[in-house]
């Protein structure tokens, strides 16, 4: 149990981090966008830097965005992966709990983080 809530936590705590920015930032903007209007808010760029910036920006969202969802992806695998071992060591009763709790989780964390992208 107390692996699952190790990873359990660290899956929630990077996806709930993703939810915090799309909440705060300004969710009808790209994630390219919303990062250039913070940084261009904190170190005041001039035109020919903001240009250029968002162009460095647009030609890496792509694989940046490819590396995210191959995170969450491994880490819902994983996820899946220690709740079959513990549930295998479990006794017939306890597994039908277990599931239960499971799927309690999955709804809170579908509810809190519905996935919009």
């Amino acid at each position: 149990m107390f692996v699952l809530g190790l990873l359990s936590g660290a899956a929630l705590g990077s996806w709930g981090q993703r939810a915090f920015q799309r909440r705060h930032g300004r969710p009808d903007a790209p994630d390219a966008q919303r990062a250039l209007d913070h940084m261009d808010h904190e170190l005041h760029f001039d035109d020919q830097q903001k240009d250029a910036v968002k162009k460095i920006l647009l030609s890496k969202q792509g694989e940046i965005a490819a590396l995210e969802k191959e995170h969450r992806d491994k880490a819902e695998a994983l996820r899946l992966a220690v709740r079959k071992d513990i549930a295998a060591v479990l006794k017939p009763d306890q597994q039908a709990k277990f599931q239960t709790m499971c799927d309690r989780a999955d709804e809170r964390f579908k509810e809190r983080w519905p996935e919009n992208k």
